[in-house]
């Protein structure tokens, strides 16, 4: 009865990989007990924070931050769960997002010393979501500001997403709309 031996053959390449994949699970454990949300903003410029929760019975989530850079605002949305396409994403009046259809929100916010004719201070551009459902806007905004206190301040206010574009959105208690998040943004 012969015996067979088996040999292998390993290539520089698949030694490569195995080290590779081999240091992965240490690098997956690095601490994060000191993460704190301050940390995901630059050092520099004032900011703000607005943590999106699910309104109308969607499972909708995200955050949206906003800092000051200059005489724009650095503006971030990522939201989870809310189907592909474009959605609107406006400031609305209040700080509030206690309502189940976040109509407590108010209507779109427009500062009193708005200068954009034409366009209320809470118009921002469409947040595009992909075929897994999530989406991400980033923008720099003019004629907003982050912690100034001035009419154009958006710390107090509210983010809604919506389900789809929505050119006007009123608020409309206790009727089902497409405002499938909402978060009142404030200091970190």
């Amino acid at each position: 009865m012969r015996r067979r031996e088996h040999t292998w053959r390993c290539s520089t390449r698949a030694i490569g990989h195995a080290v590779v994949l081999a240091t992965l699970p240490i690098a997956a454990c690095t601490s994060t007990s000191d993460f704190s949300v301050s940390k995901i903003f630059p050092d520099s410029g004032s900011r703000a924070v607005a943590r999106l929760v699910p309104r109308n019975g969607s499972a909708t989530n995200g955050l949206a931050t906003f800092v000051q850079r200059g005489d724009k605002v650095a503006v971030t949305v990522t939201a989870f769960n809310v189907g592909e396409g474009l959605h609107s994403v406006y400031i609305h009046q209040n700080g509030n997002c206690t309502s189940p259809n976040a109509a407590s929100a108010g209507p779109v916010w427009n500062a009193a010393d708005a200068s954009n004719a034409g366009k209320r201070s809470g118009e921002l551009p469409q947040l595009r979501a992909g075929t897994e459902g999530d989406g991400t806007l980033i923008a720099m905004v003019s004629d907003i500001s982050v912690g100034t206190g001035r009419a154009n301040d958006v710390v107090g206010h509210s983010v809604v997403v919506h389900a789809e574009i929505d050119r006007d959105p009123k608020p409309e208690f206790g009727v089902r709309n497409d405002w499938i998040a909402c978060g009142v943004i404030a200091r970190p």
